[in-house]
């Protein structure tokens, strides 16, 4: 992902937060009833942060391992070769 495009959505979840927060405090609401709602919308945002990275550790094994992969497989096509060069 860009740089630029990984700011804009960082700037963007940021606000969606910070708005979403205000329509909670500034909502008629009783203390409590609010305070419920934020714990309860902090508890969901902790859920989806932890199958992020979740999804994310998967993703960069699944990575890793092609990398892992690739490069062996360059390796051994490297030194087929050079064999290939010194036999000719």
């Amino acid at each position: 992902m860009k740089k630029e495009t990984s700011n804009v959505l960082v700037a963007f979840l940021v606000g969606a937060v910070a708005g979403g927060v205000a329509a909670l405090l500034l909502a008629p609401a009783s203390g409590a009833e609010t305070r419920q709602k934020l714990a309860e919308g902090l508890r969901k945002a902790k859920d989806k942060a932890l199958d992020g990275l979740e999804h994310a550790k998967d993703y960069a094994g699944t990575q890793k391992e092609a990398i892992k992969e690739a490069y062996h497989e360059g390796k051994e096509a490297y030194q087929r070769t050079v064999k290939k060069g010194v036999e000719v």
